[in-house]
């Protein structure tokens, strides 16, 4: 008993298990990490920022807690916590006309709803999202982030909040394009991409006295890959200077960014809009169903993470839910807004060969750094190539791919992907994913309204003639009427080729073909072993089977559990019970 507390502490918090395997080796793998990992975060983070509709400084604090919470916290040492694309957009489609106190507000509210459903082990809620919705949520949010960031490619300034009228916006201003903005956004993209390639190329390795070297420039290819971001910040802020020296004003600058660590201080649960005081009541009556929908988003995305680097690990998918909501509370004391796992930045880490989630201190350490030092020379960073970072940045959640595989496996999985992917382009991402949702309720209703029938009947030697039929599963209301018409139409049908999912297992001498047997025995004999539970109108509805089919036959319930024959005992009077080595027997009397 003395140890509980000890195992329950080593879970909650993985960092006493693995710190003490910690060495030089492993705190310089970690290192390299958190400084690669960092040098893509900080450009990523203040792009995403002004996606999410803030200053650029509250993506450096929504980038610092994270990492230091969940190197304590977390057990995936690939995963990097902060401001990502998804989360950015929802933040901004729900404190839209607001200001950053609601978004540090649903933060706060968000992580404590994830630590709540981590603690009392609600994880399971998020298989109700399928992966066909899931692909077409975010395929649909990655397109609605780049096409929000249209206008800032283009230098354009107007108000949008959806992709239907992002595009209406350009539409009507196209005739105000920034010539110099949309020269420098273009020229990011393509850079930006062309370097993206760079991380992927792989030199011959001859064997000779040039190998050093080769290999000293395969890591600088793959590093400035992989710190394409902050290169093209670095390179297009200096263009912006100098530009700026000579021209007035000739590109749309970050401008000035408050310097300095935010001071902790408690989540608001009120705030000034104007001369108007607004309660915690109206802002949690404003933030709405984004209250589930962020949380809810966070916890499928990180999930989705730790499961695609665990690596054949055992994943503890609760400490996981419970580690990001520590992150989210933790961070609204910093004026954070909702965070998250990123796929992108945890690619990195991966690949810059992380050890343990201590990379999270370092790359916090860094971003604390940026923030005390570095602030003042942001003010030239062009928005134009904060577009092409983010637009850059997204197009890879973009899943074409799975288009194929559904088609191949189940073309009715389409359904869902595309009916989210449509929804959330027409009416929003949060609705859009709403819709995804009761979609795969009704898909998943559709097919528990079918379920598995095993129907046969039986004409061969070791027994008398009989129909036979296996239920699998659970047997509910939906599939009540249909599964009891079903079977009636066995008695009320003689001709067995006309039956539907019926197969029929003759006896050796007939020779003719299933078109000329005839149903020779009004005897039903339903194999129970598979069946798991019954509800109460189903039950109803085996009543109704039962009178109508024992008016000149007889219903067998073979291998019924003792729940099973204690729900049938409730609706039938004196069933016949019998096991299936006793079958043959039990229907020769009754025959």
């Amino acid at each position: 008993m003395l140890l509980e507390p000890r195992r329950i502490v080593g879970r909650v918090f993985p960092i006493f298990s693995w710190s003490r395997r910690y060495d030089v080796r492993t705190g310089i793998g970690d290192l390299i990490a958190g400084i690669t990992v960092a040098l893509t975060l900080i450009p990523q983070s203040i792009a995403y920022a002004s996606l999410a509709g803030f200053e650029p400084q509250y993506g450096l604090y929504a980038s610092f807690a994270g990492g230091f919470v969940y190197a304590v916290m977390g057990t995936c040492p690939q995963i990097n916590i902060g401001p990502t694309a998804l989360l950015s957009l929802l933040t901004f489609t729900y404190t839209n006309g607001t200001n950053s106190d609601y978004a540090v507000l649903l933060c706060f509210i968000g992580g404590i709803i994830q630590l709540f459903a981590g603690i009392v082990q609600l994880g399971f809620l998020v298989e109700f999202v399928s992966l066909p919705v899931v692909s077409g949520f975010t395929s649909a949010a990655a397109i609605t982030i780049a096409s929000s960031q249209i206008k800032g490619l283009l230098g354009l300034k107007f108000n949008a909040e959806t992709f239907i009228s992002t595009w209406r916006g350009v539409f009507y201003n196209i005739g105000r394009t920034r010539f110099e903005d949309t020269l420098l956004g273009l020229s990011c993209c393509i850079v930006l991409m062309g370097m993206k390639a760079l991380k992927d190329i792989r030199l011959k390795d001859p064997q000779d006295e040039k190998s050093g070297r080769i290999l000293v420039l395969q890591r600088s290819l793959w590093f400035a890959g992989v710190s394409r971001n902050a290169i093209i910040v670095v390179i297009a802020s200096v263009v912006a200077f100098f530009v700026h020296e000579d021209k007035d004003n000739p590109l749309i600058l970050t401008g000035n960014i408050t310097p300095g660590l935010p001071k902790p201080q408690l989540p608001p649960f009120y705030t000034m809009i104007g001369n108007t005081t607004v309660s915690a009541g109206e802002m949690f009556s404003h933030l709405g169903s984004g209250l589930l929908v962020v949380p809810l988003v966070g916890i499928i995305s990180n999930v989705a993470i730790a499961k695609a680097f665990s690596k054949g690990r055992t994943l503890d998918a609760t400490q996981e839910i419970v580690a990001l909501g520590a992150c989210n509370i933790i961070g609204a004391f910093f004026r954070s807004f909702p965070v998250n796992g990123s796929f992108t930045r945890s690619a990195v880490s991966d690949a810059s060969g992380v050890k343990t989630p201590a990379a999270g201190f370092y790359t916090g350490i860094i971003v604390l750094l940026t923030l005390g030092l570095l602030t003042p020379y942001f003010y030239f960073i062009p928005r134009a190539a904060l577009s092409a970072v983010i637009m850059c940045a997204v197009l890879h959640m973009v899943d074409i791919a799975i288009l194929k595989r559904l088609w191949q496996n189940n073309r009715l999985d389409l359904i869902p992907l595309l009916g989210t992917f449509v929804s959330c382009l027409a009416l929003g991402v949060e609705l859009g994913l709403g819709c995804g949702v009761a979609i795969d309720v009704l898909l998943l209703l559709y097919y528990q309204s079918r379920p598995r029938l095993d129907i046969k009947y039986v004409d061969e030697s070791n027994y008398p003639p009989h129909f036979s039929i296996h239920p699998i599963g659970g047997l509910h209301f939906a599939s009540a009427e249909r599964l009891r018409s079903k079977i009636v139409s066995l008695k009320h049908n003689n001709n067995l080729a006309t039956l539907s999912d019926l197969t029929v297992i003759p006896n050796g001498a007939v020779t003719n073909g299933a078109s000329e047997l005839r149903a020779g025995s009004n005897v039903l004999v339903v194999h129970c072993d598979a069946i798991c539970r019954l509800d109460y109108t189903f039950l109803q509805s085996i009543k109704m089977l039962v009178q109508e089919w024992s008016r000149n036959g007889r219903v067998v319930w073979c291998d019924a559990s003792p729940l099973i024959k204690e729900q049938l005992n409730t609706v039938i009077q004196e069933p016949l019970y019998c096991d299936t080595e006793q079958l043959g027997l039990f229907l020769i009397g009754l025959w």
